[in-house]
């Protein structure tokens, strides 16, 4: 179990670094490989952690794409999130959703509520 925890670190940080560097399909791998990983793992608060920074980490390579999986990533980052309880995670997941919901309401759609 820890041995995939660790791998699944290691993936983090490769897709992010994929990621800075321009590679989105790659650093799209290293995020799934990390999710496969991560899922093979029982709940716990590391577990919980590291979803939530790959989920969250996938949706920031995909909000601006406007792609339907990018919300739901954001969603499946936002719960873990708060099932971690870990503050700084938190506080990003929090960052993000209200982004995102300000972003929603600027839309024609939703602004004339």
């Amino acid at each position: 179990m820890r041995e995939l925890l660790y791998n699944a670190g290691g993936h983090l940080r490769r897709g992010r670094a994929l990621a800075e560097a321009g590679n989105r399909r790659e650093a799209l791998q290293a995020y799934a490989d990390a999710l496969r990983d991560l899922h093979a793992v029982k709940p716990q608060r590391q577990r919980d952690v590291l979803l939530a920074h790959v989920y969250l980490a996938r949706y920031g390579l995909a909000v601006d794409k406007g792609a339907q999986a990018a919300l739901h990533d954001l969603r499946l980052g936002y719960s873990y999130a708060r099932t971690s309880a870990e503050p700084g995670v938190r506080g990003i997941a929090e960052t993000l959703w209200q982004q995102h919901l300000a972003a929603r309401d600027a839309q024609p759609e939703h602004g004339a509520r």
